[in-house]
């Protein structure tokens, strides 16, 4: 298994090449995406460290550009990392071992908030236990919900460990800082709850919430915390291009993107050439689909767009029968000029005769693709005389 150490960061380049340089025994790539509002001079300093370097346009919030992110990485494992975090020897030291794993898709690792200083973190309610899914499956099972505080969709099977990362976040920033970054994200997800009750932005003043006295720091932790903390400048390298990322390129891997109207072009054949059902049948019948739009069909029923597959049941003279179908996910992601096969869950109606079985897409809550698939149906009379369950 190999492994790609990602970071998303605008934080100072000493910071993030220190960060990542105690990771560098352990990655087969490191991968840096830093957010374009940092100047293209600090940007280039990246290149210390980074087998690739990119910049990219922020969007909403951080998480908003993550699943385009871990697009960018070719290792079977991913660990992602912010700018503002130092990982424990102990994690790095296990990497190699969680990574070997064949049983587990995602680890869960506690992430500690140093405060008020490097000997010590908050070992309470709300920042403890703190674990982030950040060592996970770089394969089609990972997505991400994209909205503020969401990280990749926690899938099974999963691990927690307890090697921790490190949070630089309250022991870097004044106060005055830390409540100013508090109203903005108050302002875009307000509502949000901590653990152990009040305002998930009750994260940023522990002064005032905290009851209990920090933990201390292991010795070898807090050297590697050191480290990053008081890292050197980095030179200036020779000049090297770093390929911009705009919002466009961006927003096709944003979860909760606006298709465009070039999106709701498919064909569906049927395969099945036995066109009956019996009275109140419930059956899969296997259509193949092709992607002849713009926009990537997630699978599954969690993810957007949310794009389905159902039906219309139509009396033979083309009046309505059945309005709405039942919906069937598709069973994997669907791209762009891509064709398969889907088993799609139709009921047959509750009385025999002549229909028209009326197949098409549905793009939930906006609109049918309006390309339909119709097969004349004969529905019979239940053989027993019963309606099916």
């Amino acid at each position: 298994m190999t492994l790609s150490v990602l970071c998303a960061s605008d934080f100072p380049a000493k910071q993030v090449v220190a960060l990542l340089n105690q990771l560098r025994r352990v990655a087969d790539e490191i991968v840096v995406a830093v957010d374009s509002r940092l100047d293209e001079a600090e940007t280039a300093k990246h290149w210390a460290v980074a087998d690739r370097l990119m910049r990219y346009d922020y969007g909403k919030n951080a998480q908003h550009s993550m699943a385009w992110a871990h697009t960018q990485c070719r290792g079977e494992w991913v660990l992602r990392l912010d700018g503002d975090e130092v990982v424990s020897p102990a994690l790095v030291s296990a990497l190699p071992r969680l990574i070997a794993q064949r049983d587990v898709l995602q680890y869960h690792i506690p992430r500690r908030w140093l405060f008020p200083d490097t000997g010590g973190w908050l070992n309470e309610l709300p920042w403890f236990p703190d674990y982030q899914n950040r060592l996970v499956r770089n394969d089609a099972t990972l997505w991400f919900d994209g909205r503020a505080h969401t990280s990749a969709n926690h899938l099974l099977p999963a691990r927690y460990i307890d090697e921790p990362i490190y949070h630089l976040n309250i022991l870097l920033l004044e106060q005055r800082d830390r409540m100013e970054k508090m109203e903005r994200y108050e302002a875009r997800r307000a509502g949000l709850i901590a653990p152990g009750g009040g305002s998930i932005n009750r994260f940023y003043l522990p002064e005032r919430y905290a009851r209990r006295a920090p933990s201390p720091v292991p010795d070898d932790d807090r050297a590697a915390i050191e480290a990053v903390v008081h890292a050197a400048d980095v030179p200036q390298p020779a000049s090297r291009a770093v390929p911009l990322f705009g919002r466009e390129e961006i927003d096709r891997w944003w979860n909760w993107r606006t298709p465009p109207p070039e999106a709701y072009r498919a064909r569906l054949e049927a395969i099945e050439r036995d066109d009956r059902m019996t009275v109140g049948e419930g059956r899969q019948i296997h259509l193949r689909i092709e992607n002849r739009g713009v926009e990537t069909w997630p699978w599954g029923t969690e993810q957007r767009p949310e794009i389905r597959v159902s039906y219309r049941w139509l009396n033979s003279d083309g009046t309505v029968r059945v309005l709405h179908g039942m919906r069937t996910p598709f069973p994997c992601s669907v791209r762009p000029g891509d064709r398969v096969i889907v088993p799609v869950g139709v009921i047959a109606p509750d009385e025999p005769g002549n229909f028209i079985l009326e197949f098409d897409l549905v793009h939930e809550h906006v609109r049918w693709f309006e390309c339909p698939l119709r097969i004349d149906m004969l529905v019979l009379p239940n053989p027993s005389g019963k309606s099916n369950p």
